[in-house]
């Protein structure tokens, strides 16, 4: 189950073209040491397009200035509603089982090289497709410590979420029910009550 920080990320992934696991069960085994989850696992192929909300002036320009558009992307994004504490994110054992899940390549270990000192990798699969996979932070409060991965405030997600929905108020408010989550069928009446009121 998604805590709401969790759940809002979710839908921000979904909204730009994603395909997301959520709460990926990471065994423990000989590589990790204890079991845990990733958050949210998303991938993104690169020729997506939904008549409604998926044209390419719908995706966040914020986050997508960082990828290759023609690339597969996948993202291991870690969500933090509070405080982001001292332990350390997207630790090297966790980050290759997530990695080997989404099955991009099989060279974990070039990956894994990239990735421990930026927040993209990219390089070309077994197959020869670019592909990208990025570490990607969630959090309410910027943080503090020099980071090698990508970071968006709540803030921001509840903003592009706020603003798909007003870019489509009628479409949205007619499916509203069709979504899978109480709080964005939530968000989506809450904004058609305001548009009520700005209309009288």
């Amino acid at each position: 189950m998604l805590n709401s920080s969790e759940e809002q990320s979710y839908w921000y992934l979904r909204l730009n073209g994603f395909f997301i696991i959520s709460n990926l069960v990471i065994h423990k085994s000989k590589e990790v040491e204890y079991t845990s989850d990733a958050d949210l696992i998303a991938l993104r192929m690169p020729f997506v397009f939904e008549e409604i909300g998926g044209k390419p002036d719908d995706w966040d320009a914020e986050l997508f200035k960082n990828f290759n558009p023609k690339a597969l992307i996948a993202i291991v994004c870690q969500v933090k509603g509070g405080a982001i504490g001292d332990k350390p994110l997207f630790r090297e054992p966790y980050l290759s089982y997530s990695i080997k899940r989404i099955g991009l390549t099989s060279n974990i270990d070039s990956v894994i090289e990239q990735l421990n000192k930026s927040a993209i990798a990219s390089f070309k699969n077994d197959l020869g497709q670019d592909c990208q996979i990025a570490k990607l932070l969630i959090t309410r409060d910027q943080p503090t410590k020099d980071i090698n991965y990508l970071w968006f405030s709540l803030d921001h997600i509840y903003s592009f979420i706020r603003e798909r929905i007003k870019k489509y108020p009628k479409e949205k408010y007619r499916d509203r029910n069709f979504f899978s989550s109480i709080g964005l069928q939530t968000l989506i009446e809450v904004n058609e009550i305001d548009s009520k009121k700005e209309t009288k």
